[in-house]
């Protein structure tokens, strides 16, 4: 199902009620407290249930570095026909050329080796998708991440200038019980003096690793080491190295190497279905 309207909340205190992602973790809140480090959260969300926080949470995430995202994006994506249904295993990319219906690979480059973002993307909406987990449905549940949020920071015409949105838009949780959000699509506005950046925290499979903190912000240009910003579809990789080389996904996305484990996002300028610049 997905959340076409989805509202950004702004930096800055919180506001009052739940949001989307409390009703989400309040389940599994006590099994990911060592990951989530966020003690005014965990507050909120304990004042919210009519109960009293357990005490001080540990901050191990806060205090951890902060490291790239590892971003693939898919070759040939900004041809693909409506990236907003996507399949979320990838097993069919329609591509529309001139009248032509085409099949795209499956080959994915890291998002920081493509020439440019695309600039045409600057002076309108684009709409965000988080579709959700690739693969969708991994042969060793194990293997997962424990837990997962994605936000996203933006600017947005509805804050001060120089404000910068903060949706929480997207999380994973594997414990006590497997849940995830629902796919989730909202609209933001590139410019050319506001980034636009995700930000990952990770709660690795293996419970002796540290959580990971992993952001990086987008260039309509290209800056080196970071992400272009283009039509077409994004893999997040979990894991800090994910995406450092061109990989050709598997005709079956449940054989895919758990290094490889990622949220699959996609980006397409509002009202166009198809066609796109790289």
């Amino acid at each position: 199902m997905s959340h076409d309207h989805a509202v950004p909340e702004p930096c800055g205190p919180q506001r009052a009620g739940l949001r989307r992602r409390d009703f989400l973790v309040a389940g599994s809140f006590l099994a990911a407290v060592p990951f989530l480090g966020r003690a005014a959260v965990a507050a909120n969300l304990s004042e919210r249930a009519g109960s009293q926080p357990a005490g001080s949470l540990p901050t191990a995430a806060a205090a951890a570095a902060t490291l790239p995202v590892s971003m693939g994006y898919l070759d040939g994506s900004q041809e693909i026909h409506n990236l907003r249904r996507l399949s979320a295993d990838l097993r069919v990319l329609t591509v529309i050329r001139r009248g032509n219906t085409f099949s795209a690979g499956r080959r994915v480059v890291p998002a920081t080796d493509l020439s440019s973002g695309d600039p045409s993307l600057v002076g309108g909406a684009v709409r965000m998708t988080v579709h959700g987990l690739y693969p969708p449905w991994p042969d060793d549940l194990s293997a997962m991440p424990r837990a997962i949020d994605l936000d996203v920071f933006f600017p947005s015409l509805e804050l001060p200038k120089g404000h910068t949105a903060h949706y929480k838009a997207w999380s994973y949780r594997r414990l006590p019980a497997e849940n995830h959000s629902a796919r989730v699509s909202f609209l933001l506005w590139p410019d050319w003096y506001s980034d636009l950046e995700v930000s990952l925290r990770v709660l690795p499979a293996d419970p002796a690793a540290p959580p990971l903190l992993l952001r990086s912000a987008f260039t309509l240009g290209a800056d080196p080491g970071r992400p272009r910003l283009a039509r077409g579809a994004y893999l997040l990789g979990l894991a800090p190295d994910s995406w450092e080389a061109p990989v050709d996904l598997p005709e079956d996305p449940a054989k895919l190497e758990p290094k490889l484990f990622s949220i699959l996002i996609t980006f397409e300028p509002e009202g166009v279905s198809s066609g796109g610049r790289r």
